[in-house]
């Protein structure tokens, strides 16, 4: 099977329309992979309380923490493994998934 680029946005969008509908939440979540386990290391949610919390209650956060071993896997299965690591944020529910190397999140996440 041949490498989709845009497999990981596309999944993220659905995720998004189906979760997020009718929301206006604002924010990053930056995220570190594993790279021996394929899945995700720690991730940093950057959100006002109220959307953090709604995030929680519309079951989101778990959905995506899921959805983000399922892309980290895709990526590596096609040895795209310098870029296992990013920051998806969102705008006004929308999301925007961006794949970064290790290095570049944990500077993003020491600005914090």
């Amino acid at each position: 099977m041949s490498y989709d680029a845009s497999f990981a946005q596309t999944r993220l969008d659905r995720l998004a329309g189906q979760l997020l509908s009718g929301t206006n939440i604002s924010g990053d979540i930056l995220f570190i992979a594993d790279d021996e386990d394929g899945g995700v290391l720690g991730s940093t949610w950057m959100f006002e309380d109220e959307d953090s919390k709604l995030l929680k209650e519309l079951n989101f956060k778990f959905m995506l923490m899921e959805l983000l071993n399922v892309l980290i896997r895709y990526r590596a299965s096609h040895n795209d493994t310098d870029t296992l690591c990013g920051v998806i944020r969102l705008s006004n529910s929308e999301a925007d998934l961006q794949w970064l190397p290790e290095a570049e999140v944990q500077n993003m996440r020491g600005a914090v």
